[in-house]
């Protein structure tokens, strides 16, 4: 190639540094013609890459980034079905500029950061900062804060360590084979599931075991005979949080007990540990899997507003990705979290399912839902036991949401009054929960069904 060439394969590469550009712009913007254009495009090889977005008849072009690690920047993404089976699901080039281009059959899409997926599926919360300190120690090119982490790094991780994350998406062929090693692994009998979970809340690190599962509440994964895969929270014994687990356990039954689908959970004890051990509804029995993706992820996606539970409920009812059905479930939660406490309702803690054929398959059972105005904040302080103080918000006036939500609650208040629990709740706690639940019955009084309010 003589020098004229070269400059031009240098510009065409700066051009494409900036991001995927079409044929037009590059030729109007480097001033050469068609000929020469093709090529300098050439002359790029195969750091180049070329498609069609549908609805545009030219092609654009794109220069691939480099990614941490030697990382390839076309990678494979798999999907493992309800049934089990593995089968291929996307193909992804990853783009200078930020951008990820991903083929799905004969369908092209291109996403101007990471697809809602992997965004969902990368590190984040309390396992998040384990997994990125594990990261660090086993390859010096992940910083060990997951905070420093960017982008490519999380690309990185998906695409080499990646294992046993939420939904049914496997990232890349090694983490392919590993989750078919995992497979092979034995699941804990019940007569050991008490001695398992406290090895492994003394051995956090190891616990963690590839996991990005999100919240700041300290967990592992496990898998045990009698209920299969299950994440595990765990807080020490006297502990705040040691009362809370249990109340979170408490609440999920009595949402299930009106109707509101609520993931399964069991509350164990030892001399050391409260454990809530939460079975996974993204699996089925001991190798299928269920898509989903975070409401945080759709509204990124689809929305950009991040405002309230009941409003991105409406939204996608609007655009019909759920039911009407599935949108008075999520109005259920914000309401009966406004009538128990919980003040911790950001969007990744609910999300939807996927199914197989890849379309959104309503919402997914409730999750970490409990009352976290009383939760230990920064510094290790206990905030006082105040009573709750439920307002309205963006839920309105809606007298068979705040039904459900009433009964719902009567239900919990009762039962942490009661404290017929694995782990013991205090007794002040148990005041509380006689207080509350008549601060929740006056609140509640003017906004349920005419017929009920008034007698």
């Amino acid at each position: 190639m003589n020098v004229t060439g070269r400059t031009v394969v240098e510009a065409l590469e700066r051009a494409l540094r900036r991001g995927p550009q079409s044929a037009a712009h590059l030729l109007a913007t480097l001033r050469v013609s068609q000929p020469t254009l093709s090529r300098a495009l050439r002359g790029l090889g195969p750091a180049a890459a070329s498609f069609r977005i549908p609805g545009e008849r030219a092609p654009r072009y794109a220069l691939l980034r480099q990614l941490p690690m030697g990382l390839d920047s076309r990678q494979r993404i798999s999907r493992v079905l309800r049934t089990g089976s593995i089968e291929p699901f996307a193909e992804v080039e990853f783009l200078a500029g930020g951008g990820t281009l991903e083929r799905i059959g004969r369908a092209t899409r291109l996403y101007e950061g990471l697809p809602p997926y992997m965004a969902f599926a990368a590190p984040s919360g309390f396992l998040g900062r384990e997994v990125a300190l594990n990261a660090a120690q086993s390859e010096p090119g992940f910083p060990e804060n997951l905070r420093d982490w960017s982008e490519d790094h999380r690309i990185a991780f998906l695409f080499t360590r990646g294992l046993n994350l939420a939904g049914n998406l496997v990232f890349g062929e090694g983490p392919l084979q590993r989750e078919l090693d995992l497979r092979q692994l034995t699941p804990t009998p019940p007569a050991n599931r008490l001695e398992h979970y406290e090895a492994l809340a003394s051995a956090l690190r190891e616990a963690s075991y590839g996991s990005s599962a999100g919240g700041e509440q300290p967990k592992f994964l496990a898998r045990v005979e009698d209920v299969g895969h299950v994440i595990v929270k765990f807080a020490k014994r006297g502990s705040r949080m040691a009362e809370l687990l249990p109340m979170e356990h408490l609440a999920l039954q009595a949402l299930g007990s009106v109707g509101v689908p609520a993931s399964r959970t069991q509350v164990f004890a030892s001399a050391a540990h409260v454990f809530l051990e939460v079975q996974r509804f993204d699996r089925i029995g001991a190798t299928g899997r269920v898509g989903m993706l975070s409401a945080g992820s759709v509204d990124d996606e689809f929305f950009g507003q991040r405002q309230s539970w009941p409003q991105f409920a409406a939204r996608c009812a609007q655009e019909r990705y759920i039911s009407a059905r599935d949108a008075r479930f999520i109005d259920i939660m914000a309401a009966f979290s406004e009538l128990i406490g919980n003040n911790d309702r950001h969007h990744e803690n609910i999300s939807l399912l996927i199914g197989d054929d890849g379309e959104y398959a309503g919402v997914a059972p409730a999750y970490d839902i409990l009352p976290m105005r009383y939760a230990t904040l920064g510094g290790s302080v206990d905030p006082e036991l105040t009573p709750i103080n439920p307002t309205v918000g963006t839920i309105g006036a809606q007298p068979q949401v705040w039904d459900a939500a009433a009964k719902a609650a009567e239900a919990f208040w009762t039962a942490v009054h009661r404290a017929k629990s694995a782990a013991p709740i205090s007794k002040p706690f148990r005041e509380l929960a006689a207080a509350n639940l008549a601060v929740a019955r006056a609140f509640v009084a003017p906004l349920l069904p005419a017929a009920q309010g008034s007698s």
